[in-house]
C-alpha cells in the first residue's frame, strides 16, 4: 500500500508530467541522498572551512540540521502527497547552502576566500531551485482547478 503512494509507482506521474519522470524518480532522490550524506559528513567530521570560522559544536549542529532537512526532502520527494513538506524542506536546504557559501565569503579568516568551494556550492543550487519552480507551478495549477470548481459550483 505504501508503494502505491510513492513516486516509483507506475501510476504516480500523470501522463502530462511524464517528461519529468526521471527528475522525480531518479535525480531529485539522488540529490537529496547526497545532501543527507553531506550532512552526515559535516556532523561527524566537520567542515575544515567552517571549523575555522565557527566552534565545532555549531558546525556539528549545522550538519545534523542539514541531515534532517535533506532527509525530509527525500521522504517528501518519494511521496508526492507530502509536497508541502518538500517545499519547506527545499527552501531551508537552499537557504543553508547559500548561508554556507556566504559564510565562506564573509567570515573566512583567509585573505583570499575559497571561491572554488563557493562556486561548487552555487553549482549545487539550480536543481533544488528548479524543483521549487515546478512546485510553484503545481500550486498555481491546483489553485486554478479549485477556483474553476468553485465557479462551476456557484453556477450550478
Amino acid at each position: 500500500m505504501l508503494a502505491a503512494l510513492s513516486i516509483w509507482h507506475p501510476e504516480s506521474i500523470p501522463p502530462e508530467e511524464f517528461k519529468y519522470r526521471n527528475l522525480k524518480r531518479i535525480w531529485l532522490p539522488v540529490y537529496d541522498f547526497l545532501a543527507i550524506w553531506a550532512g552526515v559528513e559535516a556532523a561527524l567530521v566537520g567542515s575544515p572551512l567552517l571549523n575555522r570560522i565557527f566552534p565545532g559544536d555549531f558546525v556539528d549542529g549545522a550538519g545534523a540540521t542539514f541531515t534532517v532537512v535533506a532527509s525530509l526532502c527525500l521522504v517528501s520527494v518519494a511521496f508526492p502527497r507530502l509536497w508541502r513538506l518538500e517545499l519547506v524542506g527545499k527552501v531551508v536546504l537552499v537557504g543553508m547552502i547559500a548561508a554556507y557559501a556566504a559564510c565562506i565569503l564573509l567570515y573566512s579568516p583567509n585573505p583570499d576566500p575559497n571561491h572554488f568551494v563557493v562556486l561548487v556550492l552555487a553549482f549545487s543550487l539550480p536543481l533544488p531551485l528548479f524543483r521549487l519552480n515546478l512546485l510553484g507551478e503545481e500550486i498555481k495549477e491546483r489553485r486554478a482547478v479549485r477556483q474553476a470548481d468553485a465557479r462551476s459550483a456557484e453556477g450550478a
